[in-house]
């Protein structure tokens, strides 16, 4: 009886806007995890929030971290609103902007 009170969980859209390009992020995904899975060739290294290869500045929307950033993210990163891409559930539409032709590197 209860479950109809619950809010639906729905795809969010991400749109990362210096590169013109957009995907759906599902639940409980990360907005890495489903960059990848839509083909999007976003740099990353670790995947797990610890080398900030993925990192990426929120230009409107929010999103639910996974962990604390300032682990990796400087001050100054974090006050101007970057965030690590493989740690970040959307809680909204997103809109990011990204160095899609930064370098990198792989395990």
């Amino acid at each position: 009886m209860l479950s109809i009170f619950r809010k639906k969980k729905v795809p969010r859209r991400a749109e990362l806007l210096s590169n013109n390009i957009g995907f759906d992020v599902l639940p409980a995904k990360t907005l890495l995890s489903s960059a990848l899975s839509e083909g999007v060739d976003w740099p990353h290294r670790c995947k797990v929030g610890s080398c900030g290869t993925c990192k990426c500045k929120i230009i409107s929307g929010k999103i639910k971290p996974n962990i604390d950033f300032s682990y990796t993210l400087k001050k100054e990163e974090l006050d101007a609103g970057f965030i690590l891409a493989c740690q970040s559930e959307l809680i909204s539409d997103i809109e990011v902007e990204i160095d899609l032709n930064q370098k990198k590197e792989k395990k």
